[in-house]
């Protein structure tokens, strides 16, 4: 029997997208016998991106790679934003896609659906022009699903900038958020940014479905929204997260942790994109210091002044004398450290994050209550799931320049260590793993999910041009 052949264009500018995508392409590999053809750009590539890419073509799984040749994003507008750059780069690589998937037509295993990111929707011109089924790929929530769907419609009744507005906005499937906590590139109408996500949003539905990370029975409301007729074919095929690392050795924190009390350890951290203030840093130590509960915080530097380069001397970075003060009760680390392994760790009793949604799937994937902490993108529109729907974490509140006080620190860890909103959000946190892990098993809700997928995927009718 002949394998199903799909190919794959993913965002791979940012590893947040790619390494979630990366985990469901070895599911369709490894349980559902696909053959997968992924579409490469080295466009705004890391160090990050080669060894994933290494580890998925050098497994026994049947994953080939092609590259399309090298494509430049003129910056013609000041500050120009990422999904600016990634939507104008969409359109240049269009051709090269369409050549890419043109040549599998008359090749012995032709190509029969397409998947790609949500922020590429302007490649579903090809598709629709080759008639090939084509996905969207979103690495967030249900609930963000729900969002873009909806903003079109929102866009169009509200005529402020959200960022000026002082209200409260109905989604479907969402609780009551304001305005100013939504998606952070549509904030500002006057900006590109803006219109390239709205543009991205009015495309959704012409998608033949779309693949999202994460699992039913966490994103309830969500999920009943988006089964309707009007809908593209939902499906829920998380948690996605990877396990596999090149980072450096890691096991000097995962010792400390070791030796402290079963849940007694706040993790601290904020995601690859996080750069604080000097003055941010100071108030977060003073606060998690004045907690008097043991904590693990991964530090990153901090831009000083005009500079470009960040200060990552601990000693500069911190209060004088922190370190000495909490030794017996805190650990500090610099720019990364196992985020998996130390939610999985037994000694590991919070979550003080950003709210990026992979790191919430893993938090929730190993019943950790979280303190939430939204920076930008679609963080804060997570923060109030998490908090008000979900309701496994704890409210952070927020200055109106985003910066946040010792004193609120304090309280925030008081309230999730050894409060009452803590112990509640510690018990739903419980509840979800167990309902995560039963999910991933075999008749469990993203199994059939990806199950469904993988149907849809390899019954498509291959490629007519």
């Amino acid at each position: 029997m002949e394998k199903p052949h799909i190919a794959i264009f993913p965002l791979s500018a940012g590893m947040g997208h790619l390494l979630p995508l990366a985990e469901f392409v070895k599911r369709l590999c490894e349980f559902h016998g696909f053959s997968i053809t992924l579409i490469i750009s080295k466009w705004m590539w890391t160090s990050q991106q080669p060894p994933l890419l290494q580890r998925l073509t050098s497994s026994a799984l049947d994953i080939r790679i092609t590259e399309i040749p090298h494509i430049t994003v003129d910056e013609d507008e000041p500050d120009m934003k990422i999904e600016t750059k990634v939507s104008k780069f969409v359109l240049k690589a269009k051709p090269h896609i369409e050549e890419v998937l043109l040549q599998s037509s008359h090749s012995s295993s032709p190509i029969s659906a397409f998947i790609t990111d949500f922020f590429c929707t302007d490649l579903l011109d090809v598709t629709t022009k080759l008639k090939m089924p084509s996905y969207l790929f979103v690495p967030s929530s249900a609930s963000f699903v729900c969002f873009m769907l909806h903003l079109p419609k929102l866009v169009s009744e509200i005529n402020v900038s959200f960022k000026d507005a002082d209200f409260e906005v109905e989604i479907p499937g969402h609780p009551l958020i304001p305005a100013r906590d939504l998606l952070t590139p549509v904030q500002d109408r006057s900006t590109s940014a803006f219109k390239w996500m709205v543009h991205h949003a009015s495309r959704f539905k012409e998608a033949s479905g779309i693949l999202i990370n994460t699992f039913a029975e966490l994103e309830e409301e969500a999920m009943k929204t988006l089964s309707t007729p009007a809908t593209p074919s939902i499906y829920p095929i998380g948690p996605l997260m990877c396990t596999e690392t090149d980072a450096p050795d890691e096991s000097s924190c995962l010792k400390w942790l070791d030796e402290q009390p079963p849940s007694s350890v706040l993790f601290v951290a904020f995601g690859s994109g996080a750069i604080f203030s000097r003055e941010q840093i100071i108030d977060l130590a003073i606060g998690l210091e004045a907690s008097s509960h043991r904590f693990l915080w991964v530090l990153r530097g901090y831009k000083s002044g005009d500079s470009s380069s960040l200060e990552t001397d601990i000693s500069q970075l911190l209060p004088e004398g922190f370190q000495s003060r909490t030794m017996d009760r805190g650990l500090v680390v610099l720019n990364w450290a196992p985020q998996v392994r130390i939610l999985s760790h037994p000694s590991t009793g919070g979550f003080l994050s950003h709210c990026g949604w992979n790191s919430t799937l893993e938090s929730v994937s190993h019943g950790v209550p979280m303190i939430g902490w939204p920076l930008f993108a679609e963080q804060r529109m997570n923060k109030v799931i998490l908090v008000k729907q979900i309701q496994v974490a704890i409210d952070l509140k927020m200055e109106s320049t985003g910066f946040v006080r010792r004193e609120e620190v304090e309280r925030a860890v008081r309230e999730l260590m050894e409060g009452e909103e803590g112990s509640k959000a510690r018990k739903k946190m419980k509840e979800l793993k167990d309902k995560a892990k039963l999910a991933m098993m075999e008749g469990g809700s993203t199994m059939k999910a990806t199950a469904d997928a993988a149907t849809d995927l390899s019954q498509r009718p291959s490629l007519n041009p």
